[in-house]
């Protein structure tokens, strides 16, 4: 079967909204000649063959409810905010020898504070 990719649909995407499961998403990329992480195009034509993995269960529930999974990001994503989270190591947050001094800026990994 020929099918169509949507816009920001991804093979996971594309798979699930056509078989009902992701079970056979790598079969359809060796089919189609790509990887499972490939970014697909709108309107790009994929084969899914007649021999992969079919749950008719959840195919008739999308397709009941129109359903078109579309969960490619296309945007990187943009991580902002404060914290020991956020801090990078000689940029926000220095690890000083200086015994002397005090402060989350001069605290020693792994003497004053275990990172697991």
């Amino acid at each position: 079967m020929k099918v169509q990719v949507l816009h920001n649909q991804s093979l996971f995407d594309v798979v699930l909204q056509h078989t009902g499961s992701v079970a056979s998403v790598v079969d359809v990329a060796k089919v189609n000649n790509i990887s499972v992480t490939d970014d697909l195009e709108p309107a790009m034509e994929l084969v899914i063959p007649d021999t992969v993995k079919v749950d008719n269960d959840i195919l008739n529930y999308y397709s009941a409810k129109a359903i078109q999974p579309a969960t490619a990001i296309t945007e990187p994503i943009k991580v902002t905010g404060e914290g020991i989270g956020y801090w990078a190591i000689g940029v926000d947050f220095i690890v000083s020898p200086d015994e002397e001094q005090e402060g989350i800026g001069y605290w020693a990994i792994g003497t004053d504070f275990i990172v697991s």
